[in-house]
């Protein structure tokens, strides 16, 4: 039996949740609770690249920048510079020297902004949570801008169930 592509996308949705509760209930059943992972919020003890995030002020702060990053690299990614598309044979625009650099470069700087977003997820609980949430804020319309210009086809009985929800019969 062949799959269809909505059908494999379900199917990936669902062992993407599995996969996710697999990781999630074993990590809250052995969790150190006297580990500073699990809090919420400011505190003393809390300090990413070596700022001190002891005030509800400075928390605040910092989900902003977090938000602000994550938006950012979600349309830079996305939007701006997409380097890799296995459908794209012909390249225009750019010389092969020029494009290899500037791949280079945002592949690089996308190693640094990874380094320090991991930080900012393994540090504590709550900020990596928020930071998945803004990342998955920021795809909304992300994905709203690349799915506008598509055209979507829909197949011949569909189409017309769609438009003539009604079907005429011989039978009456």
């Amino acid at each position: 039996m062949k799959l269809t592509q909505k059908q494999r996308l379900k199917i990936c949705i669902v062992g993407q949740f599995l996969l996710l509760i697999s990781a999630i209930i074993p990590t809250i059943l052995l969790a150190n609770k006297d580990s500073t992972y699990y809090r919420f919020g400011p505190s003393t003890d809390l300090i990413i690249i070596s700022i001190k995030i002891d005030s509800w002020t400075r928390y605040c702060i910092l989900l902003l920048y977090i938000l602000i990053f994550r938006i950012c690299k979600v349309f830079i990614t996305e939007l701006t510079f997409n380097i890799y598309n296995p459908n794209q044979k012909k390249i225009k625009g750019f010389t092969r020297t020029e494009l290899q650099v500037l791949a280079n470069i945002m592949f690089m700087l996308n190693a640094i902004r990874y380094a320090i977003t991991l930080q900012l997820a393994i540090i504590q609980i709550d900020i990596a949570v928020i930071s998945g949430i803004f990342d998955e804020l920021a795809s909304i319309p992300t994905i709203y801008i690349l799915l506008k210009d598509k055209e979507f086809i829909i197949d011949d009985i569909k189409k017309q169930e769609l438009y003539n929800p009604i079907l005429e019969t011989d039978e009456i």
